[in-house]
């Protein structure tokens, strides 16, 4: 196949060993006669990303033009590579064309959270800042509330966060959908809509590899690689093994499965730091690109999670009648979530991680404060049979009240957990009665986490990490909106002379 023809490179190995496999495991692309993927590579090279012989297959292909309209023939471009291969000096380079080559109008950079596509608006801006030429177009590039890259002629690139932002605002010529594995079906459903006037627009999904809540990056996998006639207009490419045919345990994994492999990475890191640090579920799905197991589904995931974040205006039209505080710690002790739920007026709680301490030693000081702040109603609440019931001796000699929640308040704060969040108002229309305010680790918890049975029933149940993700955000949370119902703590009286 001529797309898949290896180029060479001006990126020559830095490492000794035989490379990565340039060519991917899974590929899907139109054909074509004419490709604007020189172009890219001349754009990256100026910018000092200098490409790799897989990095120009995929712009080769992403890239390739309709010789009569000259219009991109891909309309999605969808590449899954584990982590550090170096997916985004693809995305750079695709940008920096899309401002100073293609002349597209509106270019947008999503994330799933504002650090990330923080992190790539100034490693961009770096770039542009070096070259001269590209200086000179530039009108102004704030770092403020309006993170981008203005023009002197009007075209933008904005940097969003997906969180708060809805399909219909990501709008533009070229959006970029990084860390895809996060992305909802239903932002997806209301951006692409808005994208059809527009003239040549093209949408990338960059992302490692999937969970198995990552639906739109499932059905983009299923899109190349099951219906492929009906999907002309895709470019699909994957990095991955099959474990089933090669030793997971091998070099020969990596290199099936990391095309940067004796360029960016080498195997005596992975051998060494990698494969004897990291679980093997999440050393599989990292660094081997498989994708985790689709037999226990997660039981909220990305869609229920992010249709119930909270807005600032509710704190304006609602007041809160009490709230409860919750002390979660991992078992290693290397993390404590500090948890707050706040019950409205209105009957709706909200919950939020209100702070994640690296280890416990600071712990006691910030509970006596927002004990004291707060005035949670059933003082902090801990799991009597967690790692962090070993704090609560020292809590009470500190003055700080302390509810201990039994293994039933665990599951039926679960269980009420999750019906607030599945809620549906009178016409069955979604109407979640749980919001909760953004955190990386505990959106990643809710994501991930999973069933697990309680009790010789196995009816009751609560949360369990899945994939190497902590589930204590989650469980911390859980705590918060139990102690709403727990009961009071007594106030302490006054010593009698």
């Amino acid at each position: 196949d001529p797309r898949l023809e290896v180029p060479e490179s001006l990126f020559n190995p830095r490492h000794d060993e035989e490379v990565g496999q340039q060519i991917p495991r899974y590929f899907h692309a139109p054909q074509w006669e004419s490709t604007a993927g020189e172009d890219l590579a001349d754009i990256a090279s100026i910018a000092g990303l200098d490409f790799m012989p897989w990095q120009q297959i995929v712009a080769n292909n992403a890239m390739a033009e309709d010789p009569v309209t000259g219009r991109w023939q891909a309309f999605r471009v969808c590449l899954i590579v584990p982590r550090q291969n170096g997916k985004n000096a693809l995305v750079r380079a695709r940008l920096l064309a899309g401002l100073f080559l293609f002349g597209e109008e509106k270019l947008v950079f999503s994330a799933h959270l504002f650090k990330t596509a923080h992190a790539e608006y100034l490693a961009i801006r770096q770039i542009i800042e070096s070259v001269p030429e590209w200086m000179d177009m530039v009108a102004r590039m704030p770092d403020s509330r309006e993170t981008a890259i203005i023009l002197k002629d009007g075209r933008r690139l904005d940097f969003l966060s997906r969180v708060r932002t809805s399909g219909r605002g990501l709008q533009g010529d070229l959006v970029i959908i990084d860390e895809a594995f996060a992305v909802s079906e239903e932002l997806i459903s209301d951006l692409l809509p808005v994208m059809v006037t527009r003239e040549n627009a093209q949408v990338w999904f960059t992302s490692s590899t999937g969970f198995d809540y990552s639906t739109v990056l499932k059905n983009l996998r299923e899109d190349a690689t099951e219906r492929p006639e009906e999907n002309k207009h895709l470019a699909f490419f994957e990095w991955s093994v099959d474990i089933k045919k090669i030793d997971w345990r091998s070099r020969e994994a990596v290199q099936k499965s990391n095309p940067s492999l004796g360029y960016l990475i080498s195997w005596d890191w992975v051998r060494e730091v990698e494969l004897s640090i990291m679980g093997e579920e999440q050393y599989q799905r990292e660094r081997l690109g498989v994708w985790a197991d689709n037999s226990a589904d997660a039981v909220i995931g990305v869609d229920l999670w992010d249709r119930a974040v909270v807005s600032k205006e509710i704190f304006q039209n609602y007041r809160v009648k009490k709230r409860s505080l919750a002390l979660e710690i991992t078992q290693d002790r290397s993390k404590a979530f500090v948890a707050g739920a706040a019950l409205l007026n209105d009957g709706r709680v909200i919950v939020e991680i209100v702070d994640a301490l690296n280890g416990v030693a600071k712990v006691q000081d910030l509970l006596h404060a927002l004990v004291k702040k707060s005035k949670p109603v059933a003082g902090i609440v801990i799991d009597s049979y967690s790692g962090a019931s070993a704090m609560v001796p020292r809590l009470s000699a500190a003055g700080i009240p302390v509810s201990l929640a039994t293994t039933r308040d665990l599951t039926a704060g679960s269980a009420d957990f999750y019906d607030r969040l599945v809620n549906l108002d009178e016409n069955l229309v979604f109407e979640p009665t749980l919001l909760h305010g953004s955190h990386p680790m505990l959106d990643d918890a809710a994501y991930t986490a999973r069933r697990r049975p309680v009790g010789a029933s196995r009816t009751a149940w609560t949360w369990q990490a899945f994939g190497g993700i902590p589930v204590e955000p989650l469980r911390a949370v859980t705590l918060a909106l139990r102690g709403l119902s727990m009961e009071p703590i007594k106030k302490r009286r006054g010593r009698v002379a």
